[in-house]
């Protein structure tokens, strides 16, 4: 009886110590832009309506969080190293691709939304005042969740705890950890709706 639970303890352990792979992709599309419609009426109550995501379209509001990170690329073009044509996609799986073609080479990063930690205490900030040449931010991984993969011209180059992000300006910075982690929490159906 010992020796069987000592096995069963074994497996369970080893089955839970491996981590789960990233959802195939599938139809991954750019997030697009962010462009805020105006209201005919001027109406600030009328341009929120305007610009909301449909009830209950989880996709839809992911990309919208996601186009401040977009947003945050287009702005750190040719200002930080490396950091070129970047393209952030989300597809059907929830996966996270961040696109960057810089010297004739084509970067993706991939993370699954449901895989990265949402807790603030456990974000990285990385500040170009402690001798960083730019300013960036780490997400986690939660535990026993699909790693972020980094692939080099379509060819798998590595396997991350951590998604990071490097932004030519703080600003930016603080608003791609909001979205970020608002596009996680939707993915997750962990996003507080609502007040009691």
């Amino acid at each position: 009886m010992v020796k069987k639970s000592i096995i069963l303890f074994v497996f369970v352990s080893l089955l839970l110590s491996c981590t789960s792979e990233n959802p195939e992709v599938v139809n991954a599309a750019p997030v697009g832009d962010k462009v805020w419609v105006k209201s005919e009426s001027g109406k600030k109550t009328d341009e929120l309506k305007a610009n909301a995501s449909s009830e209950g379209e989880q996709k839809e509001m992911m990309s919208k969080a996601l186009q401040t990170l977009q947003a945050g690329y287009n702005a750190s073009k040719g200002k930080v190293t490396g950091v070129d044509d970047v393209t952030v996609l989300l597809d059907d799986n929830m996966n996270l691709l961040i696109e960057n073609k810089s010297g004739g080479m084509t970067t993706t990063t991939q993370a699954n939304l449901k895989s990265l930690d949402t807790d603030f205490k456990n974000i990285e900030i990385i500040s170009d005042a402690q001798g960083n040449a730019y300013p960036g931010f780490r997400v986690k991984i939660l535990p026993g969740k699909a790693k972020v993969v980094v692939l080099k011209n379509g060819t798998k180059d590595k396997e991350l705890d951590y998604l990071e992000v490097i932004l030519a300006d703080r600003a930016d910075v603080h608003h791609s950890i909001s979205a970020l982690t608002i596009a996680a929490q939707i993915a997750q159906n962990t996003m507080p709706i609502g007040v009691d």
